[in-house]
């Protein structure tokens, strides 16, 4: 640590850098900065041990162990999100599935588990978009304009959400 004396308050100071004909100090233990020009500081020493420890408490390799593993996030088995399992504290609202296509194919995915998600599951995007129309009112080629910037997983959740407002507008008119 480079210290330095500081003609204006002649006090001790820490030089934290230098660059041109500004020098950035700060006073020893504490840390905001200053900057202040070149000129103002005189008596540029390079200190080592003494004051040092005096502000900074001793590191060793035990003390940088042991706060590693005090702050180590446990790290999910990346098989888990494959498997369709669901951390119920993580999505406690959402139902994971496995759904099989109609091309065998069978695709996971993650849902609100309500009757809309239920009826929406096994629908192709195509379907989905088709529902959505009949139930909002609003013209299919409206709807793929308004999500066309969006993945497919994406278009079917805001789909999805947009029906579940339809349904519930309709049950609150007495429908």
């Amino acid at each position: 640590m480079k210290i330095a004396t500081r003609t204006a308050t002649k006090t001790q100071v820490e030089i934290v850098a230098v660059n041109g004909g500004w020098t950035t100090i700060r006073a020893i233990g504490q840390t905001a900065t200053l900057k202040v020009r070149n000129g103002e500081l005189t008596g540029h020493t390079e200190v080592t041990a003494p004051i040092v420890r005096k502000y900074i408490k001793e590191v060793t390799a035990e003390t940088v162990i042991a706060k590693a593993r005090a702050t180590a996030r446990v790290k999910m088995d990346i098989n888990e999100r494959k498997n369709g399992k669901v951390d119920p504290l993580y999505l406690p609202q959402y139902t994971a599935y496995t759904t099989e296509l109609a091309d065998g194919s069978k695709k996971r995915s993650i849902d609100k588990g309500d009757d809309v998600a239920l009826a929406l599951r096994k629908l192709s995007l195509d379907a989905v978009y088709s529902t959505a129309a009949s139930s909002t009112g609003i013209a299919q080629a409206s709807l793929r304009d308004r999500f066309v910037h969006l993945n497919p997983g994406m278009q079917r959740m805001n789909l999805g959400n947009m029906i579940r407002k339809a349904l519930k507008e309709a049950l609150a008119s007495g429908f």
